[in-house]
């Protein structure tokens, strides 16, 4: 019996501290959320420029 009570708790614990996590985590993304976007925003333009850069050097290469 005791040895149900100490796993119960400690899977209670690692439920409790997983959703601490989870909640410091979509903390720190709202705060960063902005910083973020623009940094994806970014990847994405510089890949569709070097897409198209490509594309170009291509077509002028035939």
């Amino acid at each position: 019996m005791k040895t149900s009570k100490n796993s119960l708790d400690a899977k209670l614990m690692t439920d409790i501290l997983i959703l601490m996590m989870f909640i410091a985590a979509a903390i720190l993304f709202m705060q960063y959320s902005q910083e973020i976007e623009n940094e994806i925003r970014t990847t994405v333009l510089n890949s569709v420029n070097d897409i198209n850069g490509s594309i170009a050097e291509t077509r002028t290469g035939r």
